[in-house]
């Protein structure tokens, strides 16, 4: 039995499509396509429906899909082993994080870890929190730092870093002199707002509810940098996290006005592994070494503030 049969198998249950299963795997989907094929040949059962919005398994790919995930995880356990006679000589983590992070913690930890552990390899993939924690479960991350994540019970959180949202405008706008705003307020500015995949957005939106608030944005984004093109434009005002643009209001670009609400400006950054398993060494001391960045980073950011 080829394990590459049973790994595209497995993406294409998670996705629930060969295309999307394709690119998460980078790979054709001919190749994705012919794997399966060749997976119900074998077992000689049709693993999937076809349908038009997608695939479904059916029974009997219900049951191949619980062992192909206990093989892939029997594998993993091994290279694990491997890897721990090893130590941490060599190593691959998957980090998945959040935009808004990359720039004033993520970059500037992994550089420390990766003087230390030169022959360790990084893949860094940027998504919204909701799509980190599904990366997590299904194992496609290895850990990933996400902002004010909806925790799963097999979700660990190891440490966070607060980060409350902010209203974002150019300097000069007539919003910039303001020392916070509410949710009201914000409704009634030319605003740009992430998708509601995006744990900023569901913030919001829970406030905006709660308060019988109606938003109306003007540009809905999956990226964070476009939304700071949008403030830095003076196109309006975006709501953001305030480790999203530090540098910008380092360098005068922005400035960024607190949004009251216990829940907005209790909001935090997050470093999260999956329950249960078995974490290869380099993953392990690297998630061991986020950890300790944001403790020191909020400690850092405590004896900072007056």
């Amino acid at each position: 039995m080829s394990l590459t049969r049973y790994r595209y198998f497995a993406a294409v249950a998670d996705h629930g499509s060969v295309r999307e299963a394709a690119d998460a795997l980078r790979v054709a989907p001919s190749a994705v396509s012919r794997q399966i094929a060749g997976l119900e040949e074998e077992y000689s059962a049709a693993l999937f429906e076809r349908r038009a919005r997608g695939m479904r398994l059916t029974t009997a790919g219900a049951a191949v899909l619980e062992t192909a995930r206990t093989v892939l995880n029997c594998v993993q356990r091994a290279r694990s082993t491997i890897e721990e006679l090893q130590g941490i000589k060599c190593g691959h983590v998957r980090a998945w994080t959040v935009e808004g992070a990359i720039d004033d913690f993520f970059y500037p930890a992994l550089a420390r870890f990766s003087e230390a552990h030169p022959s360790v390899g990084f893949e860094v993939m940027i998504a919204s929190s909701d799509q980190l924690v599904q990366r997590l479960l299904h194992d496609e991350a290895d850990l990933v730092v996400a902002f004010n994540p909806t925790l799963h019970r097999s979700v660990a959180s190891l440490a966070e870093i607060a980060d409350p949202l902010v209203v974002a405008v150019r300097p000069g706008d007539a919003f910039a002199t303001r020392c916070s705003a509410t949710i009201a307020e914000i409704g009634a500015l030319r605003l740009a707002l992430p998708d509601r995949t995006f744990g900023i957005r569901r913030l919001v939106d829970d406030v905006a509810t709660a308060t019988g608030i109606e938003l109306k944005p003007a540009l809905v984004t999956n990226s964070i940098e476009s939304l700071r093109c949008f403030a830095r434009a003076g196109m309006g005002a975006s709501v953001v996290t305030s480790f999203s643009i530090q540098r910008d209001v380092a360098e005068g670009r922005l400035i960024g006005i607190p949004i009251q609400g216990r829940n907005l400006q209790r909001a935090c950054v997050k470093i999260c592994v999956r329950k249960g398993r078995n974490l290869p060494p380099a993953v392990r001391a690297l998630a061991r070494h986020l950890a300790r960045s944001a403790r020191a980073y909020t400690s850092r950011k405590y004896e900072s503030t007056p």
